[in-house]
């Protein structure tokens, strides 16, 4: 259990970028990420902005325009700091490189400027009667925009609540977030935002060799992409394939849209394109493999967990960061795998044995999928049988 900690910003040591606190920024991306792409964007700020007022329908106008105005900043001045300021109105920022940023800034203007331009108006936003006290409802309701469940938030509550009043200062917000962002000390660490992301990401896999292995996977993937059977793919089994999982997860608009965006991209950045940029309106089994290995090394390793958190975030519809076996058949039975083979593989993912899947453990398997090269890995057969036998000549 996290101790009680009353720190500000200022009373921490250096940053050292330590892996617990690049764990603590790969979760804080996670539950920023609103609007739910599988990257971070303007929306993402302008959505939990929105969230926050409409949650609080008595804030002031000045308390809401300071919120407004905080979120923003924290966009522009922190987290998408790697472009040029008038890209960073349209810039999808992708996790490493939010990591990048952080680590560029979290010792000097960020320390600097976070008790006044980002801890002060999101407090006052939750503060309605402008006693300088939030109560327990509050806080939570405050962090549902930041997707934390009631469960975490109430947590953190209790440990920084040392009065046993039920309200939280200022001051106590302001040393439960700076504990967050600053700390390094894991015994003391506050996961204000909830458990911290701990699968092995695309980065910390090494470089690819596209062995045998390896192509025997892609084999299987292109296989379980070819929906119509004709040993060819093209745009449109990318699209069958997002219509089936939103119709299957019946889920909403704006997940339907996430969903269909990342399939779009995967097919138009990535696989119909050769390594000159030539776009192809289908493509073979053979091509295929041929792009994999050219990409796979590339900006697109870069970008996979994104695409496996998006499609793990549109059938998640607890809110709770698990998804059950009915949710796991759905993303699985949309790529064409049967609901054996779904049930089957279901088991090997959960991996702690309490009958659902966190992102943690399907991000692990969907990474080892496409970067891992061990012919003994348990996710070998994500997608089904690795197919190490070329498909004959037509």
């Amino acid at each position: 259990m996290s101790l009680a900690t009353s720190k500000t910003e200022q009373e921490f040591p250096e940053c050292k970028f330590s892996d617990f606190w690049v764990r603590k920024m790969r979760t804080f991306y996670r539950q920023t990420d609103a609007v739910g792409n599988g990257y971070l964007c303007l929306d993402d700020m302008i959505e939990i902005s929105t969230t926050i007022l409409d949650s609080f329908p008595k804030m002031n106008s000045f308390n809401g325009d300071s919120l407004v105005k905080a979120m923003i900043d924290f966009w522009f001045g922190f987290m998408c700091t790697s472009v040029d300021e008038h890209h960073r109105c349209n810039h999808q920022l992708l996790e490493n490189d939010f990591i990048e940023n952080m680590k560029r800034v979290v010792n000097t203007t960020f320390k600097e400027k976070f008790f006044e331009s980002i801890v002060t108006p999101i407090f006052k936003a939750a503060d309605c009667d402008e006693d300088g006290l939030i109560s327990n409802l509050e806080f939570k309701t405050l962090m549902q925009a930041f997707k934390v469940i009631d469960r975490d938030s109430d947590t953190i509550f209790k440990i920084q609540d040392t009065d046993r009043k039920g309200k939280m200062s200022l001051a106590t917000f302001r040393a439960t977030w700076a504990n967050y962002f600053f700390s390094e000390d894991q015994k003391t660490g506050l996961k204000v935002f909830g458990p911290l992301v701990n699968y092995k990401r695309p980065e910390d896999f090494g470089e690819v060799g596209c062995g045998p292995f390896w192509e025997g996977k892609m084999r299987c993937m292109f296989r379980r992409l070819d929906i119509s059977g004709e040993g060819r793919i093209s745009c449109q089994d990318f699209i069958q394939i997002a219509r089936s999982l939103c119709q299957r997860g019946h889920l909403d608009r704006k997940k339907s849209n996430a969903v269909m965006r990342a399939i779009l991209t995967i097919w138009v950045k990535y696989i119909a394109l050769d390594k000159d940029g030539k776009h192809f309106a289908s493509i073979n089994e053979k091509d295929f493999i041929k792009n994999m290995r050219a990409l796979i090394n590339g900006e697109f390793r870069h970008e996979i967990d994104q695409f496996g958190w998006t499609f793990f975030k549109a059938v998640e519809t607890s809110g709770d960061g698990y998804i059950q076996l009915q949710e796991y058949r759905n993303i699985q039975e949309a790529w064409g795998v049967s609901r054996e083979e779904a049930d089957g593989f279901y088991k090997v993912l959960d991996v702690d044995k309490d009958g659902r899947l966190s992102s943690d453990e399907y991000l692990n398997a969907w990474c080892d999928y496409f970067l891992g090269e061990d012919p003994q890995s348990k996710f070998r057969a994500l997608f089904g049988p690795v197919i190490t036998k070329p498909p004959e000549a037509r």
